[in-house]
């Protein structure tokens, strides 16, 4: 999917925002006297059953909310064959990129002309307990594995393709995508990435006493985080919106996921130019 003249669209408003609806609904009539099919939701829990019927699956998801209503639609209905187009309701849009005073120019450029999209690479996760699967799901920005409420460090090991690379004492780790690296990877040190790049990012978070650098690992091998000790709480939690208490001895699988991202590249804008409009790089 490099290219996508949409025939539907699904638009997914952050749940229990009134104005976001209400743009919504304009947008869906603007689309339908156009002829495209358009229907509007919040956003669900169980956000598939609110697809239409197979035939109709929309090839663009217009997505009204902030970057986190964009991470959970993703995580939810994210397939090969729909891209995504956020309208920013909220504050730093690094994601959502489109403004609500845009949509119109927007949509009628990709109406006439087809809109570009950028392909991203999703994690696919798996939480493993003595020799069980608890868990089972996809990230679209990072993991961490992580302590909890108390100031105490934790101890982990990670592996990569069976090797084991490096034992830390920290705050945690973040396992990022491309697409999440900006986001707490950056803030905990680490790189920014190329978004289409292939690759996953591990970042310590605070480490102590161990001189362990953020590693950028190819995306083609399994990457491991083991807790290597029961001194204190610790979580897994994924895009800083859902997490899981672990236990000694458990172990977080991260491997590149058969899924993708695809998000409309927003017309005359470049990942470059995305940085300097949000802070990450000044002109000298």
């Amino acid at each position: 999917m490099s290219r996508i003249h949409p025939k539907s669209v699904l638009l997914v408003v952050k749940r229990g925002h009134g104005e976001a609806l209400g743009l919504a609904d304009e947008i869906s009539g603007w689309l339908t006297r156009r002829g495209i099919v358009a229907w509007v939701t919040e956003n669900e829990d169980d956000l598939s059953s609110c697809l239409p019927a197979q035939s109709q699956t929309p090839t663009l998801v217009l997505v009204l909310g902030g970057d986190g209503t964009m991470i959970s639609v993703a995580r939810k209905i994210c397939t090969n064959d729909m891209a995504l187009l956020g309208i920013n309701f909220a504050r730093v849009g690094f994601l959502t990129e489109c403004s609500r005073d845009a949509w119109k120019e927007v949509l009628e450029d990709i109406l006439a002309n087809g809109a570009a999209v950028s392909s991203r690479l999703l994690l696919d996760v798996r939480l493993v307990r003595d020799d069980a699967t608890l868990l089972s799901t996809v990230a679209v920005n990072d993991i961490v594995v992580g302590r909890g409420n108390l100031a105490r460090l934790v101890n982990l090991e990670l592996f990569f393709a069976d090797e084991r690379i490096a034992a830390l004492r920290a705050d945690g780790l973040v396992l990022s995508t491309p697409t999440g690296a900006s986001a707490y990877s950056y803030s905990a040190g680490g790189p920014l990435i190329y978004p289409e790049l292939e690759v996953i990012c591990a970042t310590p978070i605070c480490s102590f006493l161990t001189e362990v650098k953020p590693f950028v690992f190819p995306a083609d091998q399994e990457i491991r985080v083991r807790v290597n000790e029961e001194t204190t709480e610790v979580f897994l939690t994924l895009d800083g919106q859902s997490g899981w208490p672990l236990r000694k001895g458990d172990t977080v699988l991260v491997a590149r996921s058969s899924r993708r991202m695809h998000l409309v590249r927003y017309p005359g804008s470049s990942y470059f130019q995305k940085l300097k409009a949000k802070g990450f790089l000044r002109e000298i």
